[in-house]
């Protein structure tokens, strides 16, 4: 189990989860880099591929079903599937500006 936690992709993304002015994104498998280190997951909204929602959910994820097919967890945006990619990527802009803006991200 620890060398999954020590996994490049996985330090990478568990640095970044650690700085709330980062925006990130995954998008459908994209949150099993995450479940490596449930911390990082624990209580946050999140949609996903159904294929992944089961080692989401046992992560301590909070799966939010959305009309758009994408939920947006303040530094945290997820999409369903690479088939709402224009969406997951309005999303991520949205969050940036507010980033920018010095606004909080909700």
């Amino acid at each position: 189990p620890e060398q999954v936690r020590t996994a490049p992709a996985v330090q990478f993304f568990a640095n970044a989860m650690m700085n709330p002015r980062i925006v990130k994104g995954l998008l459908c498998h994209g949150l099993w880099l995450l479940t490596p280190m449930p911390e990082l997951l624990k209580n946050r909204r999140v949609t996903c591929h159904e294929v992944v929602l089961a080692d989401i959910v046992n992560a301590g994820a909070i799966y939010v079903p959305s009309s758009t097919n994408v939920v947006v967890d303040g530094d945290l945006v997820t999409g369903r599937s690479g088939g709402d990619v224009e969406a997951f990527i309005h999303a991520i802009a949205h969050q940036i500006a507010q980033v920018d803006q010095g606004q909080p991200l909700l």
